[in-house]
């Protein structure tokens, strides 16, 4: 499948203008990015069979495999198409980058590119029966080919010599097997092939139902999903390709349904059998159904799911969400909230939703605090922000208070820190802070590590308390980033501590395998020396610098880091 890519490089506008490239290899360079581009650089010699057809330059890379890259340049971008696996996500990739640079190299050193036969017009030459021979012997090299012929002719109304229901719906169903079995495993690569027999099933479906004939096209649908849900251990649909014909055909389905209106009681059970036994590879959804189902059909899917044997294979998981989903479509709020509370108190934030949507605030927050008061340690901060609002917006700011500082006691964190802030009013805030700085305290003596990151000194930090982020930081330690972001604030009063940090961060960075980090590292021993200066030590200075250059000499890039820096 070709890929466009429209937006085009500020510098150089990609045009055709006849045999000529129209593109340049700073092109190529912003198509694929600087990895990709050096990656293709190096398959240069791995290109053969380049051809022109008409704007198209056609070519085989042999990489992993060996694969079909085709380039076309637009108006206003680029249009490619290589059956590698990155590319096959969207990318320009290395294997287009080559064939690209190929056939730059070719044009600018006058080697001429063979153009390919014009395939279209040798097609229009031929008579309608060379035509079809022509094609029925293509359909003997590709049975692929074939059974989306035969589709596409059953769908166009050309089916069996046989012109009774019962054949012709046999026909159907024989071909739609056909289309959807699988012989052995299909890659990824293989994915977008086998969705496109999914899409030409759906096609046959949709056509039936236009011709008149939509209980033959329903009962062909529901085979076919039934059959396409069956394949999802042997087909590997990462891409979504599969999944996305797989929702075609059970649009066709429903618009079958709609004119065929098939017995609502059946339908139902095969929705709720595909729902809870499926694999999910077709993904029926009961807001697509309802309308079909008819409220007999409703019934009888809501007496099963909640009062039938839905079965061992269902999980519990899977049979709350259909309850969940159903409750919704047909409106029925205090079923909702039943079943939701059945799926324990991770469910209560959508219950306080489910129930502030419905206007029933008072049960709302009865739900919400009881959240709350049955919660651990990590209760969710949706079930706290509305029981607070909704006692402030009652004038309750004393019971709001009592909440927001529960819910810091239970996760002394930065965000709850601040929301606790933005609770209390100013006069009020001093003594408060005291009593959230010494719980943060407590909590940062219980971390597991001293490198992690530390609540009490990013509260500090962004406080702009120097010296308090400084003590907590000594005391309890932080990660590597809150430590600079201390220094930073302690240059002003210690430079000499700051400075320290900068060196051990500098070093700290020398010391990874990782060339990248040298100008930062640079830069951290720049700020280091200079503020061991700024405090009055020169003599600790200028042996750091010299300490750093001797220990790492052999590190050149590094070395011209810090020349770049003036060390």
């Amino acid at each position: 499948m070709k890929r466009t890519l429209r937006s085009q490089p500020s510098h150089s506008p990609i045009r055709f203008n006849g045999p000529m490239p129209s593109y340049t290899r700073e092109d190529l360079l912003e198509l694929a990015g600087a990895k990709s581009y050096d990656r293709g650089v190096h398959y240069v010699a791995q290109v053969e069979e380049v051809v022109l057809d008409g704007r198209t330059v056609r070519g085989t890379v042999h990489g992993t495999d060996a694969y079909q890259v085709e380039l076309t340049p637009l108006r206003n971008g680029m249009e490619w198409d290589c059956d590698c696996p990155w590319a096959e996500d969207g990318n320009f990739c290395k294997h287009c980058v080559a064939l690209g640079l190929v056939h730059l190299y070719n044009a600018d050193h006058g080697v001429e590119t063979p153009r390919a036969p014009d395939l279209q017009a040798y097609l229009r030459s031929l008579s309608t029966t060379d035509l079809v021979e022509l094609v029925l012997e293509a359909t003997d090299a590709s049975p692929e080919l074939r059974g989306r012929l035969e589709l596409r002719a059953s769908a166009a109304g050309y089916g069996s010599n046989d012109s009774g229901a019962d054949n012709a719906d046999s026909a159907g169903r024989s071909l739609v097997e056909a289309a959807l079995r699988v012989t052995g495993f299909v890659e990824y690569t293989e994915a977008r092939v086998y969705a496109d027999r999914v899409h030409e099933v759906a096609r046959l479906v949709e056509m039936k139902t236009e011709q008149g004939m939509a209980t033959m096209a329903e009962e062909l649908a529901r085979h076919a999903a039934t059959l396409l849900d069956q394949q999802a251990g042997v087909v590997d649909d990462s891409g979504g390709h599969i999944g996305e014909a797989g929702a075609r055909l059970l649009d066709a389905h429903v618009q079958a349904c709609e004119i065929a209106a098939p017995e609502s009681r059946a339908l139902a059970e095969w929705l709720l059998d595909l729902q809870l036994d499926g694999t999910g590879l077709t993904d029926p959804q009961m807001g697509d159904y309802a309308g079909v189902l008819g409220e007999e059909g409703l019934e009888h899917y809501r007496r099963e799911l909640f009062e039938g044997d839905t079965g061992e294979t269902a999980n519990s998981w899977s049979t709350g969400f259909l309850k969940s989903e159903y409750a919704r479509e047909v409106g029925d709020t205090d079923l909702l909230v039943q079943t939701l509370a059945s799926q324990g108190s991770g469910a209560y934030p959508g219950i306080v939703s489910v129930l502030d949507d419905a206007g029933r605030g008072a049960e709302a927050l009865e739900w919400a605090e009881k959240g709350l008061s049955e919660g651990s340690r990590h209760v969710s901060g949706r079930l706290v922000e509305y029981a607070v609002q909704a006692h402030r917006a009652a004038g309750r700011a004393e019971e709001a208070q009592r909440l927001r500082w529960e819910a810091f006691e239970r996760n002394p964190m930065v965000y709850t820190y601040r929301a606790l802030h933005r609770d209390f009013p100013d006069d009020q805030w001093p003594t408060v802070r005291g009593q959230a700085l010494t719980v943060l305290s407590r909590s940062a003596a219980r971390r597991q590590a001293r490198h992690f990151p530390c609540s009490l000194v990013e509260v500090l930090v962004d406080e702009g308390c120097a010296g308090e982020a400084w003590v907590a930081a000594t005391e309890h330690g932080c990660d590597p980033h809150q430590w600079l972001r201390v220094a930073a604030l302690r240059e002003k009063d210690r430079p000499e501590d700051a400075a320290a940090v900068y060196v051990h961060a500098a070093q700290e960075r020398v010391v990874r395998v990782d060339t990248s980090l040298y100008p930062e590292a640079a830069d951290l021993a720049r700020r280091g020396r200079d503020l061991y200066e700024r405090a009055g030590q020169p003599e600790e200075a200028r042996s750091f610098v010299e300490r750093i250059r001797s220990e790492h000499h052999r590190k050149r890039r590094f070395l011209a880091e810090l020349d770049r820096v003036g060390l």
